[in-house]
């Protein structure tokens, strides 16, 4: 690690010179002057001025920025007549140089049809799009106190879908465009500087290196991308230098996070013990008996907790300990106000044929296990580099070093799946003994495998360089580009499990656990090559603009793993210091596509928009003889409000648009359509041993090719009171047609199972709407500007073809609904044995037909009328089910509010999901329900009691029983009769088998964001030789409002997620951001 933060520091300060050097002067006059607010006329910092035309003559953005006073100095070289100021929020001025002093006034305005966005190799004006192209308020996001890029992007853009399914630190983030994609899935395409990346790559990404972000959703802004981008592109640049003096750019924060939702549970032992045994004797198995003395020591500590020790010698056995807990176990492990920080620093400026940006950032945030390491760290070295040769050439080079290390016990090395350990520990166990051993119990034998049991690291190394050619053959004309990257990646996983010292009586130490040593080492290398040309030309009313181009990437990906158990000594676990026997495998993967596209584009009199593009693409994980394929686009647009019989002073803007278009997915295997055979030892002994046996290969189809995804479109952009306020609604439809899925079903003489074929259709409707609202008014002889943004976007998706002519429900069928929760209907609870028995058969949701139906039971609704409650098979045939709800999440929305007033900025954001049902099968929402051995959770305490317990048992109960009420009837309860396995997932009975009554709803709204930041005044900051400070404190995830929020976090259950996870963590900042 310190090796490589060296090589890092070094290659930093060798790019850093490098870029410096790069230096050819010319003749050159210094223009200065000063920027203001025309309403205000206060100066405004950190305008952008850019020499007009420089870009385009040298290659070489040549410009600077305002210090706080509102000032400037630039060297405008010989021949360029204007500058442009831009500043967000303000409408954009060129104007003439004359003279050498330039006192410029800017108008305040909102969103603008002149700034340009990116879209497929290259960018357009907003005012020229014809496709389904959005764009991210950079400004709102650099605002944020965010770990990651994606973590700020939730709810910003409507249907770009972001979820986290848990809370643990460095997670990937599920990143969706548009709704379901296909049953075989599929991710939108992710490009970093026009390069492909993954979801993992935007943990390592540092918002402050982001410039730019657009989201292109259809098929006819995405098609120019072809085989990977079919379920849409998220279009990520980092930043370019600029400006004539260098400027430093440092930004610390440090943050205190908390889990956001840990169930509540039951701390008194006395009640648990109570509940707990209750719930057994119920049964025919009655497992959980607790003896008098037990319930005796319970009770003590119960009434009087403070005076009653919690470890005891057991009186039984006295080399043993007894315990006795009291305790919430989660609020133990887990921490209160973990800690995490980030410093990025960051130089960018220009010479006279150079730009340059340089960065490096450190991010370290603490997870929330307490007790032991548990953290993700990232350093992250970033150098774009641009150099003009000479007046037709010019070179570019970005290049990035990245590291990532995931550190934590290795028995939280699941993280998701070990959090269950943490719920569903029992309150009456302890951790540790008098003596200070780990105490012989769940807790106790759980912090010291943390502690003590191993440790486990994912360390992840990336490189990656690009270097880019561009050639201006005819100025302002024709230009040709070729950019080559390569990025090599390694991903180490290390485990390694040691032996923990358990103490189970006083003087009486033993070591306990299995010693193994894990070591998993992968090699990721991929290639990529972009050739490809443009033109622009205008003449009178006429816009014409084309792009031509071929692509090539290829990916290679190895790995190997070696294990080995019965370690030597716990504290070298090693592969070589160790006496089982070594396992050793490896594999490798890889995938090749290539492809040449083109996009014409044409604009007449800045009111029609025609769009054409095309990509002729292909996969090497399709037969050769399958492997290409041509997929076009087209879209259209129509500025109404340029026509002549558009009058309407109200509105400003009103475009139509329509696009139409088809893609290839290859989101499936890399060699799926090779039959493959693979080895293993054999379970019969031959001379004692297992010898090694290969298997059959499967069969493989000749259908097989790609799935084809057809999207259309039709949009409407409305901006309205001088631009103030915008409207965006888009409608579309999406097909995907020939999704591989197994064909028709063959005789099961064969021996194999039926081979993966082009054989499903699956069909997506949608819609998004976006609405903003920007204004400013002059307050106490001050600016005060203030916007609002809301965002609602929804989505469906249905099977349209499917080989099930049955309509079995076991597998997808034709006008089944993604997500669709099929259950029984909940009639109630059984109030008498008479009404047992004159009610519909339901034995069979008993489990193993053994636990008796008895007043209080859940009382199912015989729905076909049959006097047996069964669950059917088939649609037409669904026994007493039918559709409850859908798991599929719909009416995504965010609203985000922000002000500017007097150096203060506050910036508000809500996100959310309208409508979602989840039906939950585990631990933390049926406890004692499910089975005896875990349960305790509060939510539960609402159960059906029949009658009063008798004056006997309320004698023998603790006061906190009693005052709780658990002593007394309870007939309009939440949940059943407390009968322990009758909930139980895992059986066939009513626990496996989601119901209405208990189906939930998990749409939800978070208060996502709170930042509230200050500028300091530019008379102060000029003193301190600083272009501009602000500070800021800012919350993330600060509350929820949701049916399930008690029980789990609401985004955890997001995707099908099951919620039983690594908490979420609610985070608090303190950061500074400083210029010079």
């Amino acid at each position: 690690m310190k090796k490589l933060r060296s090589l890092y520091g070094i290659c930093f300060a060798i790019a850093l010179l490098a870029s410096c050097s790069f230096s050819v002067f010319a003749q050159s006059q210094t223009i200065s002057g000063s920027v203001s607010d025309a309403v205000t006329s206060e100066p405004l910092a950190g305008v952008s001025i850019v020499v007009v035309g420089s870009e385009t003559e040298s290659g070489v953005v040549i410009g600077t920025q305002t210090d706080a006073m509102g000032r400037f100095n630039l060297d405008v070289p010989a021949g360029f007549t204007a500058l442009k100021f831009s500043y967000i929020g303000y409408i954009s001025k060129e104007q003439t140089i004359q003279g050498q002093t330039m006192n410029v006034v800017l108008e305040p305005d909102v969103l603008l049809l002149e700034e340009a966005v990116v879209v497929g190799f290259g960018t357009q004006k907003r005012a020229n799009l014809s496709g389904a192209v959005d764009e991210v308020d950079m400004e709102a996001l650099e605002l944020r106190s965010i770990s990651n890029v994606t973590q700020g992007l939730q709810g910003l853009i409507p249907n770009l879908n972001i979820d986290y399914t848990a809370g643990a630190p460095g997670t990937e983030p599920i990143i969706n465009i548009r709704g379901y994609t296909s049953i075989n899935g599929g991710s939108p395409l992710i490009l970093i500087d026009g390069i492909p990346a993954e979801a993992r790559d935007l943990n390592l990404l540092d918002a402050q290196d982001v410039s730019s972000i657009s989201v292109l959703k259809d098929a006819s802004s995405a098609a120019i991308y072809g085989a990977r981008a079919a379920f849409g592109v998220l279009l990520i640049e980092t930043k370019r230098g600029g400006g004539e003096q260098m400027n430093v750019n440092y930004t610390h924060r440090t943050s205190w996070d908390t889990p956001t939702v840990i169930p509540e549970k039951v701390t008194d032992p006395y009640v648990y013990m109570r509940w707990q045994e209750n719930s057994s004797d119920a049964t025919p198995w009655d497992y959980i008996n607790y003896s008098d003395d037990m319930y005796a020591w319970a009770r003590d500590r119960s009434d009087n907790p403070s005076s009653t020790d919690a470890v005891r010698v057991n009186p039984s056995n006295t080399s043993q300990w007894q315990y006795m807990g009291n305790r919430d176990w989660s609020e133990y492990f887990l921490s209160d106000y973990g800690m995490s920080s980030n410093n990025t620093l960051s130089l960018s400026g220009s010479t006279a044929n150079t730009n340059y940006y340089l960065s490096g950032s450190m991010d370290n945030q603490d997870g929330a296990l307490q007790i032991d390491d548990d953290n993700f760290e990232r350093l992250g070295i970033r150098s774009n580099v641009e150099y003009r040769l000479n007046q037709f050439f010019n070179i570019t080079n970005l290049t990035q070093m990245t590291q990532s290390s995931r550190n934590a016990p290795s028995y939280l090395s699941g993280e998701s799946s070990s959090m269950q350990s943490f719920y569903l520990l029992a309150p009456t166990s302890w951790h540790k003994n008098p003596d200070g051993t780990w105490a012989n119990s769940a807790a106790g034998q759980l912090a010291a495998q943390l502690t003590e049991g191993g440790d486990f690291v994912d360390e992840y190394n990336k490189f990656q360089t690009t270097f880019t050619l561009r050639s201006d053959i005819i100025p302002s004309l024709l230009s040709l580009n070729a950019d080559y990257t390569f990025r090599s990646e390694k991903r180490n996983y290390d485990w390694d499990y040691k032996k923990y010292r358990i103490g189970y009586g006083p003087n009486d130490v033993r070591e306990l656990g299995n010693t193994a040593v894990y070591r998993y080492r992968m090699d990721y290398d991929y290639q990529v090559l972009n050739l490809y040309a443009s033109l622009n030309k205008q003449f009178q009313n006429h816009q014409f603009s084309g792009i031509i181009g071929y692509n090539q990437e290829s990916y290679d990906f190895y790995r190997v793993n070696t294990s080995i158990t019965d370690v030597i000594s716990s504290s070298l676990p090693s592969i070589s210091l160790a006496l089982g026997s070594t396992n050793t495998s490896d594999s490798y993967t890889g995938w090749a596509v290539q492809g040449v596209f083109g996009r014409l584009n044409y604009i007449f009199k800045d009111k029609y928009i025609v769009e054409f593009n095309g990509r002729y693409d292909g996969s090497s994980r399709f037969p050769e003889n399958d492997r290409f394929g041509f997929f076009p686009s087209a879209s259209l647009g129509w500025r109404l409000d340029q026509e002549s019989f558009f009058n309407v002073d109200a509105i400003n803007v009103f475009k139509l648009r329509a696009s139409y278009g088809t893609l290839g997915n290859q989101s499936v295997s890399d060699f799926g359509y090779i039959p493959s055979m693979s080895t293993y030892n054999n379970g019969y002994l031959v001379d004692n041993n297992r010898p090694l046996s290969i298997s059959a290969p499967g069969m493989v189809s000749s259908n097989y090719t790609w799935e084809e995804v057809t999207s259309q479109n039709i949009g409407l952009d409305i901006e309205l009171l001088e631009s103030k306020l915008q409207f965006n609604l888009d409608l579309y439809t999406r097909d995907t047609e020939g999704m591989l899925t197994l064909g028709k079903e063959l005789p099961s003489v064969l021996g194999t199972s039926e081979p993966n074929e082009n054989a499903a259709d699956l069909r997506t409707k949608g819609w998004e709407v976006a609405v903003n609202y920007r204004d400013n008014v002059n307050f106490l002889n001050d600016r005060l500007s203030f916007g609002a943004r809301l965002t609602l976007a929804d989505a469906q998706s249905e099977i349209t073809s499917f080989d099930n002519p049955n309509q079995n429900l076991n597998q997808y069928y034709v006008g089944a609904q993604i997500g669709e929760i099929w259950g029984l209907t909940v009639d109630g609870f059984f109030e008498s044995e008479e009404e047992i028995t004159n009610s519909p058969d339901q034995s069979s949701m008993v489990p193993w037909g053994a636990i008796p139906t008895t007043v209080g039971s859940i009382k199912f609704a015989d729905i076909n009328g049959d006097g047996v409650i069964t669950k059917g098979t088939t649609v037409a045939d669904p026994g007493d089910m039918k559709v409850i709800g859908n798991s599929e999440a719909r009416y995504r929305f965010g609203i985000n509010l922000d002000f500017n007033y007097k150096g203060f900025d506050v910036q508000t954001f809500f996100q959310g999901i309208g409508k979602r049902d989840y039906y939950p099968f585990h631990y933390v929402f049926w406890g004692f329900h499910q089975q005896p051995y875990n349960g305790g959770f509060t939510h539960l305490l609402d159960y059906y009691r029949a009658a009063d317990d008798s004056p006997e048992a309320m004698s023998q109960h603790s006061q906190k029983y009693i005052d709780m009420g658990l002593a007394n009837a309870n007939t309009d309860s939440r949940y059943p009769v407390l009968q322990a396995w009758n909930m139980d997932v895992n059986t066939y009975g009513a626990g496996s088998t989601p119901n209405d009554k208990y189906l939930l709803d998990a749409s939800y709204l978070r208060w996502k964001n709170l930042t509230i930041g200050y500028r300091l005044p530019g008379e102060i900051i000029q003193s301190l030789g600083l272009s501009q400070v602000r500070v800021y404190l800012s919350g993330e995830n600060l509350m929820e409002w949701s049916e399930i929020s008690d029980i789990v976090d609401p985004e955890a259950v997001t995707n099908n997620g099951r919620g039983y996870v690594y908490p979420f963590q609610r985070r608090y900042s303190l950061g500074i951001n400083v210029q010079f």
